[in-house]
């Protein structure tokens, strides 16, 4: 098998800056083409899907059919992808099987394959998660979702979400697939360093060049604050179940509710209580150690998996019920104002397409009491 035909399968972590590197790569397909890296597939749709069909979560009943034929399309489009290099970035990747992990290292053929992995420090993984849960249209109490974590770490339960928390573990399940040495470790920069130093470790590891890559022109995945988090966590409790679902709550509850709504707001940074300090501190070792002995590629620096002391509160700072009720009212004004803009928008659309209506009676009157418009004669 010719070394220089790779693969890519950034599987993740969920909150490790990958909708951020998902965004510049989908922004730069063509820039990254012309560096003989392609993105396969080639949408964010399109990844979901292959997701789906290989993590065996499909749902015809709920679930569009083209998405059955993903991984079919997946092995085509990259068996006949041009550069010398490939990307597949997919988070939920993350929570594969060995048996499900087989199944894509083989869909892709020839290629050799390479997994990337992006890690962060558990004290910005932690709140980020449970904000990803609330996306989801999950209702847990934030303090009940960090205690049923630390349940199942030290359980070593493989229950969701630390399923996808846990480096070292998801890794561990690819253990036989793919060999260690073609395992990269992408570690997230701690607070406060270079805005691209996360693109430019990811990038060293796809071989190209990351001076020439255009940003992103919007945020992607904002984070809420933890008076939004908790009115998002309420409305989610509110809403019937058909409502939660996947394909109607992505767009109403994640896109616009959170991201949108939500996410406009002045927040205050969610932070770990200082009571699981300890813990984070026993895991984030655990990490590294596990990472640093496995012989896999370490692209930034394992030390970033430390907590740093800036993530921790000496409490839950649980939302008094005023702040609650103030975020909401900004939350109903910013939905009437977006709703208000959209109306007026519609109406201006309206109001043009009457006016060229009216103006094109006009010369159509005109022209016809003329003759010049009298196509019969030519007929």
């Amino acid at each position: 098998m010719p070394e220089h035909r790779r693969v890519y399968l950034h599987l993740g972590l969920q909150k490790t800056g990958t909708s951020y590197l998902q965004g510049v790569v989908l922004r730069n397909r063509d820039r990254l083409a012309a560096q003989g890296l392609d993105l396969v597939p080639a949408s964010r749709r399109d990844a979901f899907a292959l997701m789906l069909m290989v993590r065996e979560r499909y749902n015809p009943e709920r679930d569009p059919a083209w998405a059955s034929e993903a991984l079919e399309r997946f092995t085509t489009q990259l068996a006949s992808a041009p550069g010398t290099r490939a990307l597949l970035s997919q988070e939920s990747l993350a929570a594969a099987r060995r048996p499900q992990a087989r199944r894509l290292v083989e869909a892709c053929g020839d290629r050799e394959v390479h997994l990337l992995l992006t890690v962060r420090d558990l004290g910005r993984q932690l709140p980020s998660a449970w904000q990803q849960e609330l996306k989801a249209g999950k209702t847990e109490e934030y303090g009940q979702f960090l205690r049923r974590l630390q349940r199942d770490q030290e359980s070593g339960s493989g229950s969701h979400p630390w399923i996808q928390l846990d480096p070292a573990r998801i890794l561990g399940r690819w253990a036989g697939v793919v060999p260690a040495e073609r395992v990269h470790v992408v570690t997230v920069p701690p607070r406060g360093s270079s805005p691209t130093l996360l693109l430019e470790r990811f990038c060293r590891v796809l071989e190209v060049d990351p001076s020439g890559l255009v940003p992103q022109q919007t945020a992607s995945n904002t984070s809420l604050g933890r008076v939004q988090a908790e009115v998002l966590r309420r409305v989610n409790d509110g809403l019937p179940p058909e409502l939660r679902r996947r394909q109607v709550y992505g767009d109403v509850g994640k896109r616009f509710f959170a991201s949108r709504v939500l996410a406009d707001q002045d927040t205050t940074r969610i932070l770990v209580p200082q009571e699981l300090r300890d813990w984070c501190r026993r895991v984030a070792a655990d990490q590294v150690g596990a990472l640093s002995s496995a012989g896999y590629r370490i692209e930034g620096d394992l030390e970033d998996l430390r907590c740093r002391v800036e993530a921790f509160a000496e409490q839950d700072q649980v939302p008094t019920e005023g702040e609650v009720a103030a975020a909401a009212v900004i939350s109903l004004v910013r939905i009437l104002a977006l709703r208000g803009e959209a109306t007026q928008r519609r109406r201006e659309r309206t109001a043009s397409v009457r006016g060229v209506r009216a103006r094109v009676r006009r010369l159509l009157g005109r022209g016809h009491e003329a003759g010049s418009w009298d196509i019969s004669e030519e007929s």
